[in-house]
């Protein structure tokens, strides 16, 4: 006979472990504070890869202008201008990695706690089917008249 309860606590867990399993149990082996500052750390070094060759691109673009008016005073404002605009994208860059891994980490760790008390469900269900099925073969063995 099959226990239907059963059946969609098991279906429940493996469509749990096939979508969601990597994400959740990256955030279950860590510290919310680890998980966001590893996320973090990746998106400053993108950030700063992406802005380097933005920059980059946009001297190679203004090269006559910069070339045309060589003056000292010019390109510490331009890298003035350049440092501010870093600083102040970083920032927001950052503000807006930190909530959204918060965030992530936050579903992620609901999600692994759904998944574990389901585990307990399942695991509590066979249990129980063995205790019964142990019961009703002491029951047998001991009463040759008993039909548990």
């Amino acid at each position: 006979m099959l226990n239907e309860d059963k059946i969609e606590l098991m279906t429940g867990i493996a469509m749990f472990e096939k979508k969601e399993g990597k994400q959740a149990a990256a955030a279950g082996r860590e510290f919310k504070s680890d998980f966001v500052g590893r996320h973090m750390l990746h998106a400053f070094f993108r950030f700063t890869i992406a802005y380097l060759l933005l920059l980059s691109v946009w001297i190679i673009g203004s090269m006559e202008r910069f070339l045309s008016a060589v003056s000292l005073e010019e390109f510490i404002g331009v890298g003035a201008a350049a440092g501010v605009w870093y600083a102040a994208g970083l920032a927001i860059y950052l503000l807006i990695t930190r909530n959204v891994y918060a965030r992530r980490y936050d579903e992620a760790s609901r999600a692994v706690r759904v998944y574990l008390a389901k585990l307990r469900r399942l695991k509590k269900r066979y249990e129980f089917q063995n205790r019964k099925r142990e019961l009703a073969k002491e029951g047998r063995h001991h009463d040759g008249t008993s039909r548990i």
